[in-house]
């Protein structure tokens, strides 16, 4: 007898479980997402097809090779016309080209379809794909559940915003108020009546109706953020299993710059070195470049600046004036293992969230530098509700006074100086190594979603 099926895959109960991920091609979101994948596939025998960009291809080859069941999915984008560097929601709107070729390959597979589609948070229109496949769908979010709640209440709730009026989410703990220009940028960005913006408007509110959702944090850290998603989805699985980054699949290899740097880190004190990176996407302008130039060089503290791609952002003669105590990295720095180097003592950071957690992890003070997105959020939590911060500039456009940034930096690897901050941030260090351990809070989330997962792919409520 052949099997029963439903939407043109067969019944559920001959199926082994098989995760279809849907990531944005955006390196920032498709790491976080690839580790949270590598941990279920390897832990719980799932499974997995990565549905990338041709051009994200490469980034995927050391997830392969240390993830045996999963598969690359290659495609092409639907055409060329979306300029390069487009806001997210846009190219997630032009990512949804795709959602019909997915959904031919799923129902040509029908000994092996998949079973759950995990896609990221801009991605809500995977939630119709999944509906058309009568699988649940997980999204994954790759920001912080404060950032991730309010994105929810904005998106959820009337708009567009008056630019000449604050914020304030009132339903969220605290009702926090927050200026026009600090909300997230892709909020500010949605414009009424523009076709493309109301598909992206669509999607995001597609995501209250996903099965699940995972959240790259830990309890410790967001503890009533998760709760209130908890109430906004109207369940329980909200999952916080972060953070996520040490799961092995990267593979990212030293090289010789790299080598040179660290050997250089071992030569420092203990916590004497202030690791300056703004995202390996930023360029400052040039007049902030040479603001916080200056600011490295009157500080006197030991740095390492990592400047992305383009090096031309460097205030003239710095590297040289500064030889004996600064370095400079360029192109991709090994962030996670520079943060967790014992001589650094600080970090200057744009507070994108994946580098938030990571200095958060590391148990380093954060400078916090906000500058768009969802980084004043991500800089509200880590200053002002969790003490281990410092905030030193706002604003992408923002030309600090030298001589007070640089009093910022001396300070922040000043063992006399910033105690308190230092003490807060050596507390959620623990709490966040303790969070992934067994029994920790984000392991036993992992371990809860991963068998409420199974579960459902075999209910009856799918399909």
């Amino acid at each position: 007898m052949a099997a029963t099926t439903t939407n043109g895959v067969p019944s559920r109960r001959r199926r082994r479980p098989h995760v279809l991920v849907l990531p944005l091609p955006s390196r920032g979101h498709l790491l976080p997402l690839l580790d949270f994948a590598h941990r279920l596939s390897t832990r719980h025998g799932v499974a997995l097809t990565v549905a990338v960009t041709a051009s994200d291809l490469p980034l995927l080859s050391a997830f392969l090779a240390s993830t045996p069941l999963a598969a690359a999915l290659p495609f092409h984008l639907p055409d060329a016309s979306l300029p390069e560097n487009s806001n997210h929601a846009l190219l997630a709107v032009h990512l949804s080209g795709i959602r019909a070729p997915l959904l031919s390959w799923a129902r040509s597979r029908p000994d092996d379809p998949p079973t759950v589609v995990v896609s990221d948070f801009f991605l809500g229109w995977a939630q119709l794909l999944a509906d058309d496949l009568g699988v649940p769908r997980v999204v994954f979010y790759a920001s912080g559940a404060f950032a991730v709640a309010a994105l929810e209440q904005l998106w959820n709730g009337a708009l567009p915003l008056d630019p000449k009026i604050s914020v304030v989410l009132d339903t969220l703990p605290g009702s926090p108020a927050f200026p026009y220009e600090h909300v997230p940028s892709v909020v500010r960005s949605y414009v009424a009546g523009d076709p493309d913006w109301e598909v992206a408007l669509e999607g995001f509110r597609l995501n209250a109706r996903a099965w699940g959702a995972v959240v790259n944090s830990f309890d410790e850290m967001e503890r009533e953020f998760l709760e209130w998603l908890k109430r906004f989805f109207g369940h329980g699985r909200v999952w916080a299993v972060g953070p996520v980054a040490d799961s092995g699949c990267r593979g990212e290899e030293r090289l010789p710059e790299a080598e040179q740097l660290f050997s250089w880190l071992d030569t420092c004190p203990a916590r004497s070195v202030v690791y300056v990176c703004f995202g390996s996407m930023y360029k400052p302008p040039p007049a902030q470049a040479a603001a916080l130039g200056a600011a490295l060089e009157a500080s006197g503290a030991r740095f390492v600046w990592a400047v992305g791609a383009d090096a031309a952002v460097l205030p003239e003669g710095l590297e040289e004036r500064t030889a004996a105590r600064g370095r400079v990295v360029r192109g991709w720095a090994p962030q996670v293992e520079i943060l967790r180097h014992a001589a650094v003592g600080a970090f200057l950071t744009h507070c994108g969230w994946n580098s938030t957690l990571e200095g958060v992890a590391a148990g380093v003070p954060l400078l916090a530098w906000p500058m768009k997105a969802d980084q004043f959020i991500d800089a509200r939590l880590v200053v002002d509700l969790r003490g281990a911060a410092v905030r030193v500039a706002e604003g992408a456009a923002a030309v600090p006074d030298a001589a007070t940034l640089a009093r910022a930096l001396a300070d922040a690897v000043d063992g006399a100086k910033c105690g308190d901050v230092r003490a807060k941030a050596a507390a959620l260090a623990a709490a966040a190594a303790a969070a992934v351990e067994e029994g920790g809070s984000s392991r036993v989330a992992f371990e809860s979603m991963a068998k409420e997962l199974e579960t459902a792919c075999m209910s009856p409520s799918f399909g």
